[in-house]
């Protein structure tokens, strides 16, 4: 039992601190897979098979071929574990301009709303006028909202391994019909260069959940429509 215990435990430690910092430099946490998890959570299965096949009364030989099998095993598993997944990039639409509008048009009912945000929150440091904050942010990064009908989407993804990182993937499309609004500057600050009818793919990105909101997106409680990117479109060819 406690050569199992111990065998196990080491591969355990050793895949779970060495794995992550070899596969996924950049995590934060990697060689804790092994020190906390991996290494002790060896040493306890080791330490229960070994009970188990003495209880059984399995020869030495073929309790060595089996230990042999479980350690393998418990390397390899540790291994693909530490292999970082995926990370979230962008939403990817297929979506059609049906309407553009200024943010401007958008500002009394904007303000409204964060100013009734900014009562139920605990009050901040230094006080904002959102108005002239809605006035400055929009000077600094204009764009329009637009109104698009979206046929389908999906989503892109990073990978993050030592072997593949910086290549992109893209997820299943979903089939959707249905409206959305985002902020957009990729073809003008103005509606001009939005024509209505005008069928592309966009990358959406950006997050409606900020506190305080500085970029005139989250202020307006929208994400960030673009081009998409060359290489993900040739993923989606």
């Amino acid at each position: 039992m406690l050569l199992w215990a111990v065998v196990l435990g080491v591969v355990g430690f050793v895949c779970g601190f060495v794995g992550p910092i070899v596969l996924a430099p950049d995590a934060n946490q990697g060689p804790m897979l092994g020190i906390f998890i991996t290494g002790p959570g060896g040493a306890l299965l080791g330490a229960v098979l070994g009970w188990v096949v003495g209880k059984l009364g399995v020869s030495q030989p073929a309790a060595t071929r089996f230990l042999c099998v479980v350690a393998m095993a418990m390397a390899i598993s540790t291994l693909y574990f530490s292999v970082p997944s995926p990370g979230y990039r962008a939403d990817i639409v297929d979506a059609e301009i049906r309407l553009c509008v200024s943010p401007e048009s958008m500002k009394t009912k904007t303000v409204d709303r964060l100013h009734e945000i900014t009562a139920a929150r605990p009050p901040l440091p230094k006080p904002i006028r959102w108005g002239e904050a809605f006035d400055q942010a929009l000077a600094k990064d204009g764009g329009v909202v637009i109104e698009v009908h979206v046929f389908r989407r999906t989503k892109l993804y990073e990978n993050q391994a030592r072997w593949n990182r910086g290549t992109l993937v893209a997820g299943p499309w979903i089939s959707g019909d249905e409206m959305g609004m985002y902020f957009a500057n990729y073809l003008g600050k103005d509606c001009a260069g939005y024509a209505n009818g005008v069928r592309s793919l966009l990358a959406v990105t950006g997050h409606v959940s900020i506190w305080p909101p500085a970029y005139i997106a989250e202020m307006l409680g929208l994400k960030v429509a673009a081009p998409l990117p060359a290489e993900a479109a040739r993923l989606l060819n």
